[in-house]
């Protein structure tokens, strides 16, 4: 009966400690240095493709698996377009372009990042973004530098807003071709992490982004799908927006264009 007794006392104590998250900080020891922010994509013209993402010190190394319009069919075995890595970091970040890959507007690249902290590997949760015209830049220039915040450029100029709607009634107009747009936007996240609540969980994505912030209130609705979030924006203007203020992301896409990525199979309803 002590015997017993004591054994149910240690699964007692692992199960304080466990709920107490004194594992979770061992664990958080091996993940140091695979903490990564986000990479950015430059279509080159003719061909070539460029990307790049901020050093980290913990970070010893960064690689990519670059897959150009993957089918989804688990038969079908995936073809690596870009498949590099690098150790080396220049001006406070890691780059890596093939000169010899082709893509195009509207291709669909779908990346796996890699990290390497020196001890441990790891291979980061697959992320999708569409090629359009912003990422796709001539051959020999690099846009690098890091973009002006949009929220700045509107508190220091005033026609910033005027001119940021005219950006999208000319982009809505390029797009009437493609049929009805809805007012639905997707969020690739990690559906392992942060509030349950989804439209709270969009919401704070908005309220850690300056250019974003404004729109918090133009959310109404959310749903949980593979890969993220789909939520839907008041108007379809506020979505044109927040698209024109991301078109250097790679976290947000257009709901409407992710119907051509079937291994999203997302479907949103009215």
């Amino acid at each position: 009966m002590a015997r017993i007794g004591t054994f149910w006392v240690v699964i007692a104590l692992y199960a304080t400690v466990v709920h107490a998250g004194f594992l979770d900080w061992f664990r958080s020891k091996n993940n140091k240095g695979h903490s990564i922010c986000k990479v950015d994509f430059e279509v080159l013209d003719p061909q070539g493709l460029r990307l790049w993402t901020a050093h980290k010190p913990e970070m010893k190394m960064f690689g990519v698996e670059v897959y150009i319009n993957p089918s989804g069919r688990s038969n079908e075995p995936l073809v690596c377009s870009l498949c590099k890595n690098t150790t080396q970091a220049t001006h406070g970040k890691y780059f890596i372009q093939d000169d010899s890959v082709i893509v195009k507007k509207g291709d669909v690249l779908e990346y796996i990042a890699i990290t390497d902290n020196g001890k441990t590997t790891q291979r980061h949760k697959p992320r999708k973004i569409i090629v359009n015209d912003y990422i796709i830049k001539p051959m020999g220039r690099c846009a690098c530098p890091e973009p002006v915040v949009p929220s700045t450029v509107h508190e220091s100029d005033p026609n910033a807003e005027i001119e940021l709607l005219e950006r999208v009634i000319s982009g809505l107009a390029n797009r009437c071709a493609d049929g009805l747009v809805s007012k639905n936007l997707f969020l690739q996240v990690d559906n392992a992490a942060g509030p349950n609540n989804l439209l709270e969980r969009v919401k704070k994505y908005f309220e850690a982004n300056p250019a974003l912030k404004p729109y918090v209130d133009s959310i109404v609705s959310a749903e949980d799908y593979s890969d993220g979030i789909a939520f839907q924006m008041k108007t379809i203007v506020d979505k044109l927006k927040v698209l024109e203020l991301m078109h250097t992301g790679n976290d947000i896409l257009d709901y409407d264009q992710t119907s051509i990525i079937g291994k999203l199979d997302i479907r949103l309803s009215d």
